[in-house]
Parts: structure tokens; sequence; C-alpha cells
């Protein structure tokens, strides 16, 4: 027999350590780290510029989220994460200890947010249901039962807000529930529930459908309770009635006309009555979306609310249905054809009806717990559990996206597909177990290679279940010892659970889905860190490592922004580029090009990091093309070790001559290289005088009389009066590789925009800009400046001089 707590008895709070311990160790084991929404990255996304930048825009992902074209100009014009708050300031602490403790993931650190959040709904279930009178033995299995037999378990794993409005609607029905007790005397119950009703709201506006559940829950005992269950009740069988005939008998029923007359009734398009029967239909009868049919030990609730009926306790009965026809209702009608929730498992938005729907279990776990049920119904109610349990270890085996790849053609990738949500051999629980033992779980130790990862869990696990144990059976010696082990678990479980956690992120470090495996990755992290300053941008050519600067993008700057795949590259040389076109900005989406200039109105310099280069002659580059095309690079940074596909390139954002303009060169000239090249004019876009530390931008007007067979590289430099090198730009082939000379058409001209950097110790003064070409595949054949001004036969001397200044 187990022990019975006495009131008072401090085993109530004791109790909640291992319970907690259990409930994170599993969590822990099934674990997977990784971004499974779109929802959820915008919501990590926010939380970074919070920490990092005390916005909400989204910056790192900005490829799934672009501004609009019409966004105006500023600073950073960038797309806001339209969220509530409260998300992502409880996460800002996480996100900011990942940040600055070494060998941290910071979205591995930040998706152990809902494991916490998950583990805290359980542990107020467990003291609800002391609350309500249930035995500690009832709380505890509820508690249980909540956080591994319902969905709640799935979204441990992720981002998702749900959780945490869960969590924050169930402490408010708590803390009114308290209030109540205490025949609304209690100040301190009060105020908790404003302040948790508050929260609820800032964690998701969608609380606003548990309200009439709430005031249920807070309201006085009348008689009008009883008269209201019986109306709701009603209610509601007439509803399931509705959906359950209108699925047994759907080949028959006229529902395209059905539609259009409820549609003309309720003022909404027929389409719009379709989705809203159809979501219905899934959140309460679906086999396979509905609340009932992902966390089956729901289906207690059903006994559990009979018993409490028969009892005359009208309150919770009438409460949870509300909750549950509140939240089906909202959804159903508000949210329209995104009533599903995206890449999740169903039913998402329903998540924070679930300990409300456990509540209701109650009654009949406790007539279990106490023997007092035929043993075939004891039988039954395990039964259910254990199969509770299939279902939520399905739903975490593997990403969610995986199930779309199991489903036949004809579900066209569609989670909501209807054969997926009702036919017995296409559910999750169903199909997802045919890969166990096949593909490798969707556990962050399996996809690291952590072994130890499940054994520390394990024991964490297996001391926490003997404590729990111990606690049931056993009683202590005296209230002195119990006290003491009280104190020695307030110490040791927080610390031990701490560097359980922190150790385990650090050994998952290297995530390969992060790229975190690529050194050459790894070390321009310190690279792009000593290379820039506060309020610096670099582009992300692509989202190729957008992935990797999410989990490892510890830098104080500059801001990373990245961009979507630009139609008009060319992913492989067997894949053609879906644009064509010898106009940059017809290569880049149509919001990447107001994005761009907007950026460079505001910032001098503008950093990009390509992930291909001149190594792959197939690709074309589009951002890199629309950058040497409007602006000016300046130099580009490698990592170590080297990496053709990792390129840091810094370009000063002063406007060059438009190439599609009928506008020629500010200045001409006559220098002549070897026989054919000619530089027929340079512009000078920031004038001849600056500053040191200043970039020298310069275009140059080149143009070919014959073709040219070889291709040439064009060295940048600045000299003194006495001839000495004061600067150099980086040597590349024209327009920074992209207009090569064996590729120029005779007579037509070419414009090549580079720049260097003056020294920030540079000495006042007025100094020459000097031009030298060199055959790239070998840089001793130098050509000879053979019109023109000269110096030492190879270099050729622009007519104007630029001006230091102090």
């Amino acid at each position: 027999m187990s022990v019975e707590f006495a009131q008072g008895d401090r085993r109530h709070w004791l109790i909640v350590f291992p319970l907690v311990g259990i409930l994170i160790g599993i969590y822990a084991f099934t674990y997977s780290g990784r971004i499974e929404s779109g929802d959820t990255l915008t919501l990590f996304n926010a939380t970074a510029s919070v920490v990092d930048f005390g916005d909400v825009l989204l910056d790192k992902t900005a490829a799934d989220n672009p501004p609009y074209t019409t966004t105006p100009a500023s600073f950073y014009p960038l797309s806001e994460a339209e969220v509530e708050p409260l998300q992502l300031i409880m996460t800002a602490p996480i996100y900011w200890l990942a940040e600055h403790i070494p060998g941290i993931g910071l979205v591995h650190a930040v998706w152990f947010f809902n494991i916490f959040i998950c583990t805290a709904i359980a542990v107020v279930v467990y003291f609800y249901a002391l609350t309500l009178g249930y035995r500690p033995v009832v709380g505890l299995a509820a508690a249980f039962l909540v956080g591994l037999g319902t969905i709640l378990w799935p979204y441990s794993k992720t981002f998702f807000r749900e959780p945490l409005a869960c969590l924050f609607i169930l402490l408010a029905a708590l803390s009114m529930e308290r209030w109540r007790s205490s025949q609304y005397r209690s100040l301190k119950f009060l105020l908790a529930s404003i302040v948790t009703l508050a929260g609820a709201f800032l964690a998701k506006e969608a609380v606003i459908f548990a309200l009439p559940a709430l005031v249920i829950i807070v309201a006085p005992a009348l008689s009008v309770p009883k008269r209201l269950f019986k109306f709701a009740l009603i209610i509601f069988l007439i509803l399931i009635a509705i959906l359950v005939v209108s699925t047994v008998f759907a080949a028959s029923l006229p529902f395209p006309m059905l539609y259009a007359r409820l549609a003309v009734l309720l003022h909404r398009s027929p389409e719009q009555i379709a989705t809203i029967h159809r979501a219905f239909h899934t959140y309460f009868l679906s086999i396979g979306g509905s609340i009932w049919g992902t966390s089956p030990v729901l289906l207690l609730a059903i006994p559990g609310l009979a018993i409490l009926y028969r009892r005359q306790a009208y309150r919770y009965p009438l409460s949870i249905i509300a909750i549950v026809f509140g939240f089906a209702l909202g959804y159903a009608v508000l949210r329209g054809d995104h009533w599903f929730g995206g890449l999740s498992w169903p039913p998402r938005f329903l998540t924070p009806i679930v300990p409300f729907l456990m509540l209701g279990t109650l009654p009949v776990m406790d007539r279990v717990l106490r023997s007092i049920t035929r043993r075939w119904i004891a039988a039954v109610v395990i039964l259910v559990c254990v199969y509770s349990f299939w279902v939520q270890l399905s739903a975490v085996s593997y990403d969610w996206s995986t199930y779309i790849k199991l489903l036949p053609p004809e579900a066209n990738g569609l989670l909501e597909w209807g054969g997926g949500l009702n036919v017995v051999h296409y559910l999750r629980w169903v199909l997802i177990p045919s890969l166990w033992g096949q593909t490798s779980l969707d556990f962050a130790w399996v996809r690291v290679g952590v072994p130890l990862w499940p054994i520390v869990c394990g024991i964490v696990i297996l001391i926490c279940g003997v404590w729990v144990y111990r606690l049931l059976r056993k009683q202590p010696a005296t209230r002195q010892h119990f006290e003491a082990r009280g104190r020695l678990s307030y110490a040791i479980l927080p610390i031990s659970l701490t560097l359980f956690i922190g150790l385990g992120l650090r050994s998952i470090y290297a995530d390969g889905a992060y790229l975190g495996t690529n050194a050459s990755l790894q070390s321009v992290l310190p690279l792009i860190q000593s290379n820039t300053q506060a309020g610096d941008v670099m582009l992300l050519a692509d989202n190729e490592y957008e992935q990797f600067f999410l989990n490892y993008g510890k830098l104080a700057h500059p801001r990373i922004v990245s961009q979507f795949d630009a139609p008009g590259e060319q992913p492989s040389p067997q894949q053609p580029p879906l644009v064509r076109s010898t106009n940059p900005d017809a290569l880049l989406l149509q919001t990447s090009v107001p994005l761009i200039y907007n950026l460079a109105q505001f910032h001098s310099t503008l950093w990009l990091l390509a992930d291909l280069g001149p190594w792959h002659p197939w690709a074309m580059r589009p951002v890199e093309r629309f950058m040497v095309s409007h602006y000016y690079p300046i130099r580009e940074l490698t990592p170590d070790p080297p990496d053709p596909r990792i390129r840091l390139i810094e370009y000063s954002t002063v406007h060059a001559p438009d190439p599609f303009a009928f506008r020629g060169p500010d200045h001409l000239s006559d220098l002549r290289f070897g026989d054919s090249i000619h530089l027929t004019g340079f512009t000078l876009p920031s004038g001849i005088t600056y500053k040191p530390g200043d970039v020298v931008p310069i275009s140059l007007y080149w143009q070919s009389d014959t073709p040219l067979s070889n291709d040439y590289t064009v060295a940048y430099f600045l000299a003194d009066s006495a001839g000495n090198k004061a600067a150099q730009g980086t040597d590349t082939e024209p327009a920074w590789g992209f207009a090569p000379t064996s590729s120029w058409n005779v007579g037509v001209p070419q414009w090549d925009n580079r720049a260097l950097r003056l020294p920030a110790n540079i000495p006042a003064g007025e100094y020459s800009i000097w031009l030298r070409l060199y055959q790239t595949n070998d840089h001793s054949q130098e050509l000879s400046v053979t019109v023109g001004n000269v110096k030492d036969g190879t270099i050729g001397v622009l007519s104007v001089k630029i001006t230091v200044v102090d």
C-alpha cells in the first residue's frame, strides 16, 4: 500500500523533484534540437534579435521572411516577427547564456525551453489534482500521463508557443481555483490569477478561447451551472452527432448545397464553410488528427466527466466542455485554411486543452488506483495508457516531415490529407514505426553520435524512479530526517540537471544538421568578428549557411541577413537556372533588390558571404554579380583551412555607374596595355579628397580593339610622390572576375568596379593611381603600357591624383 500524505505534508513538494527528473530525462532522451517548422524558425530568429539588437527583426531568416518590396528604407529594412512577446522574453536568458558559454549551440540550447515548459505543465497538473482533493499518487499518475501519454511529449521537442500558452492558462485556472477555495479572500491567489492570465495573453492571444472555462472555474457555487452543464452537454452532443452523421453518410449527403446555404446564412463563402467542417471533424472525430486520436489517454475524460456528473459536481465538466469547444470553434472559424497548424503534429492548436482533459480523467484514475473497479476496466485503462504512449513514441521518433514521404502520391505532400487523418493504415503511428530499425531516429544523440547521452538519461530516470517509489512507499524516520532530505534535494537535483543539460549540449555541439562539422565555417566566425564593427551587415548569398549561423553565429557584429536562392542561380552543372539574363537585377528575387538597395543607403559597406566562386565555372552567383555591378568590391577574405565554397567579400556601397545607362566615364584616359586593351576612361565616384581609413572606389572603363585569347588580372594601387606603394586593392580580373578579358566583345566598353581602403596611418599628401595588368595564369607575363603615362614600362599612371587630408 502507498503511504497517504497528511494535509500539509511537505512530501507533496518533495515528490515534485523526482517527477521533474524523470520527465526531463525522458524528454532529453528524445530531444532533437532540430528546427521543425517555419513558425518556430521565425520565433527563434525573433529571440536572437531581441538579445543581440533589442528588436524583433527577422534577419537570419530573411530568406524565409523577406521584407515587402514596399518596405521603406531604414537602417535595417527587414520584416518584423508578429508574435506575442512572452516566449521571446523567457527564452532570451537561455539564448544569452548559450551565446556566452563556449561549446553550446544557440538553437540547441533554446530548443530545451519546451522541455522545461512541458515538465512544468505536468507539475502543475500534479498540484491541481491535490487542490481538487485527490491523493498524491493520483496526481502523480496524471502528471506522468499528461507528460508522456499526450501530445505534450512531441511538443517538448519543438519551439512552438502552444505549450507556454497551455502552462499559463493552466496556472491561471489553478490560481483561480485556489482563490475560489479561499472564499475569494486570498489576495495572493487573486494576484496570481491576474498575473498568470496576463501571462497567458502575452504567450498567445488565443487564450481568449479559454475565458469561458476560466469564468466557470472561478464562479461561486450557484444552481445555474447545473442547468448550464445540461445545456452545454446537449449542444456538445448535437455537434458530435452532426459530425458523426456527416462522416458516416459523407458519400450520400449533398455537401456542396449545404455549404452554399450555410455560407449565405453565416456570410461566408462555401469554401470557408467546407474548411470549418473539415477542421471540426478533424478536431473531434478524426482517428488520426483529433485530440482523442493523438492523445488516446484523454478518452478517459469521458467516463471521468460522467462520474463527476453523477456526483453532481458540474463545474469542471462544464468548464472542460467549454474550453474544448472554445478552442475547436475558435481555430476552426478564425484560422481558415491554416486550421491544421502547418508542419506539426495534430492537433497543434488544441494543445492548451490537454491538461484540462487530463483533469477530467482524475476520477477514473482514482478509482483504478484504489482498486475499486472491475479488473477488466482497469485492464482497459492500462491498455489505453499503453496505446497512448505508443502514439507519442511514434510522434517523437522522427522529424514530422518524414511522415509526408510515407504517404501515397494522392496526398500531394499535405500533412492534413484526409487519408492520413481518417484511414487506419495511413495513420502516423502505423506508418512511422515501420521505419524503426531501418532509419536513424531523430534524436540529437543519435544524429551526432553520443552514445553516453542515453546512458546518462537512463541513470537519471532510474534514480528518480527509485526516489518516487521510496517516497510513496516509505515514511521518513523523523521529521528532521525528512526536512534534511528535502533541503538536500533542493540543492542536488537542480545542480545535477543543470550539469546534465550543459554537458549534454556541449557533447552535440558539432552537429552536422547545422553544418557544425565544417571546420572552415567554424574558422570564418572569428574572421568575421575581427574584420567587422557594430552596425555592419553581412548578406548571405543564399540560405545555404543560414542554419549554421542560426546555431553557431555567436557574433557581436555584423548583423547577418539571409537571402533566398536566387532564380538566376544555377545549382549544378546539370541544372539550368530558372532565369537567364545579362541584367544582374533580373537574376535576383524581386524582394532582394530593394532590400540590398535599402541596406546600401544606410551602410557605407556591406559584406557578402558567398558559397560559390570562380572555381565553379557553371555558377552564375547572382548576388555577387549584382553587388559588383552596382557597388565596389574592396577585399575578399578566406577561412583557414581554405574552402572554395566560403568567400567573405566586403563592398563599398558608393553607387557605381549604371552599366546599362548611356553614360561614359567622368575622366578620359589614353592608357593602352599591350596591343589591344585600352582604358578609355575612369570615374572616381567619391571624388579626389579622402581621409586615412577611407575607401577609394574607382570605375575603370575598358575596351579592346581585337579579340583576346588570354585572361588578364588588374592590379590597382596608390603611390606617393616618391613612387612608393601606399595602398593596394585586391588583384582580380575585370568586374571581380565576371568579365574576363577573353569574353570581351571588340569595341564594346566594359565597366570594372573596384576599391581599396587607405591605411589608417597613411600620411597626408597627394597620391597617384597606378594600374598594372598581368596574365591570370602566369603572373610573370605583364602587359606593357604602350600609350599614356607609364612607369617602369608596365604601370599605367592615371591623369588624376587623390589627396589625403588629416
